[in-house]
């Protein structure tokens, strides 16, 4: 199973791939309260680097932090 997993909670941004229990790929930036901006283009360049898409994903998860994406 392909995840697609998001991360806003802290001053990084960060997005991954994973297979299972095996991580395929990992992007992150930390440019503090920039998430909004900075978060589709991220998992862009993910899919980029991994030669995936969406239609490869069987699974999107994120956390549910303090603030920042949802803040902006």
């Amino acid at each position: 199973m392909k995840i697609l997993s998001i991360t806003t909670s802290s001053s990084i941004c960060s997005v991954s791939i994973s297979n299972d229990y095996t991580l395929i790929n990992e992007l992150s930036i930390d440019d503090n309260k920039t998430h909004s901006e900075n978060l589709m283009p991220l998992i862009d360049e993910l899919f980029k680097s991994t030669n995936m898409n969406l239609h490869d994903i069987n699974l999107i998860v994120c956390d549910k932090g303090p603030r920042f994406f949802y803040w902006n």
